[in-house]
């Protein structure tokens, strides 16, 4: 199973469900579980949700340590990033952020500014790659361009409200 077939929800929840098999494999290590089986654990009978569920936990450390745990060239981040994230995750503010990773509280809101506009950005490039895998036709998606006399750039605009940064606010990004 390689990471780049995976969905969002895939990725999230730390396991696919392969319904034709009837079972639930884990994305990192690739560890099963039937869901036809009931699980034994600390004395506990678990279902194999549950017992995916203890497993990502105890083996992984969690859906968001595995995530993070993996190589750069799949998740992207920085050793800085992951720091950041992690930090994040376990609720630290901007200080003891800054403290820990011995930098200022100014540069701690910047990196979460820099993670703020890349999580907008994958959202939108998601969204474009999900219109290109429906598969509408290039024509129909021409001539509603072509019976405008100007391509829209006024979406801009209606995020004056956006609540990303209030720095967005304050430009119209034409």
């Amino acid at each position: 199973m390689e990471f780049k077939e995976l969905t969002v929800e895939e990725l999230t929840q730390g396991f696919v469900h392969i319904e034709k098999e009837k079972k639930l494999v884990c994305i990192f290590c690739g560890e099963t579980f039937d869901e036809d089986v009931i699980y034994q654990s600390g004395g506990r009978m678990l279902t194999a949700q549950g017992a995916m569920k203890e497993h990502l936990s105890h083996i992984h450390g969690g859906v968001f340590y595995g995530l993070a745990g993996l190589d750069k060239q799949i998740n992207g981040l920085s050793d800085t990033q992951k720091e950041l994230l992690e930090g994040m995750y376990l609720g630290k503010d901007n200080k003891e952020l800054a403290e820990q990773m011995q930098i200022s509280a100014a540069t701690v809101r910047t990196h979460k500014f820099n993670i703020q506009k890349m999580k907008r950005e994958a959202k939108i490039l998601l969204a474009m790659l999900e219109n290109i895998e429906e598969g509408r036709p290039p024509q129909e998606e021409q001539e509603t361009r072509s019976s405008r006399t100007q391509p829209q750039t006024q979406a801009a605009g209606n995020f004056a409200g956006n609540v990303l940064h209030p720095f967005f606010t304050q430009f119209n990004l034409k």
